[in-house]
């Protein structure tokens, strides 16, 4: 396929109806692993910058907020994990953060990458990736990225999620969006077992969104198919990927979100993709993606988005836009 030049990446992810067959590729926490390898420090601006080379379009991270209110680019509540300090960032001045190494959570080999601010991050977008920021200190923080992406020129290609439970709270981000002088997309997270078809219908009639995302608990497996069960391989997606939510999603024009993330052994009964992630597709990419990509996924998140870039190349799932 062959892009329009005068659509930018950021107006093509916003109309689903116009980039049909068009997939996206989010790289989580940056393009930070390889093979299922850490190669780059996770949420580091050279993780930012490998996935603009590798032709990502988006770049997941999570921000946190120092005790004097500088927004900083970190997955933990603590430094423990991926710095070579410790203790909590809230309780830390930002002056106290800067001549901190990012570590391999693994080994604890210290990166020459230092903990970013989120307006360092802005900044290594380029002018055309986009980037979905996670709040994890909740939706009040949704204003102060605003701000922070209006000051660096990136608010067309920002959008931000929390993990907000009930419709009551989804009517708060929707009146926090409205009184945001300067608007960024938000995507809602929706799990599938706690929220169901219920919540999604309700963001996509309520909410001004353009993208859900939508996590797939590790289900319990039909009856008579007790491999599914035993492997928590969903069968068919789950209820946020029936022909009943891409009938919702399609009629608001409205992404469907997938997360392939490798599994995080810390919660073996919950995952964001029903066990069709990272470690499948590496032996049967066909059992993750295109089964995806059949149920109504237009955003893949993936811990290997260089393999999942050339997948999709390969089966004609990527648009030329060089």
């Amino acid at each position: 396929m062959t892009l329009p030049r005068h659509r930018s990446l950021p107006d093509r992810f916003r109309d689903v109806s116009g980039t049909r067959g068009e997939v996206f590729v989010t790289a989580h926490r940056g393009a930070f692993i390889k093979d299922n390898h850490v190669v780059e420090a996770e949420n580091s601006v050279p993780s930012i910058v490998r996935a603009r080379e590798l032709g990502c379009d988006m770049v997941e991270v999570d921000v946190h907020f120092t005790s004097d209110g500088t927004a900083v680019v970190m997955h933990d509540t603590t430094l423990d994990r991926t710095t070579t300090g410790s203790g909590e960032i809230a309780a830390r001045r930002y002056s106290e953060l800067t001549d901190l190494k990012l570590i391999h959570p693994g080994t604890g080999r210290p990166f020459e990458a230092h903990l970013p601010t989120l307006e360092e991050v802005f900044l290594a977008l380029g002018p055309e990736m986009m980037i979905n920021v996670e709040c994890k200190t909740g939706i009040s923080a949704i204003p102060s990225v605003a701000e922070i992406a209006k000051l660096a020129g990136v608010s067309q290609q920002v959008t931000v999620k929390t993990n907000s439970r009930g419709a009551a709270e989804f009517d708060r981000v929707a009146d926090i969006l409205a009184r945001t002088p300067d608007p960024i997309n938000y995507i809602p997270i929706l799990i599938d077992q706690i929220d169901g078809i219920s919540a999604l219908r309700h963001v996509c009639e309520t909410l001004p969104i353009s993208c859900v995302e939508c996590v797939v608990e590790c289900p319990p497996g039909p009856e008579g198919f007790p491999a599914f069960g035993r492997l928590g391989l969903t069968p068919d997606g789950g209820p946020l990927f029936s022909i009943e939510a891409r009938q919702i999603a399609d009629a608001h024009n409205v992404r469907q979100f997938i997360n392939t993330l490798y599994v995080d052994p810390a919660i073996p009964d919950t995952q964001w993709n029903g066990r069709r992630d990272c470690q499948l597709a590496r032996i049967a990419p066909d059992s993750v993606y295109s089964f995806w990509i059949a149920h109504g996924a237009t955003v893949i998140q993936s811990d290997e988005p260089e393999y999942l870039l050339g997948w999709l190349r390969e089966n004609g799932f990527r648009m030329d836009r060089r």
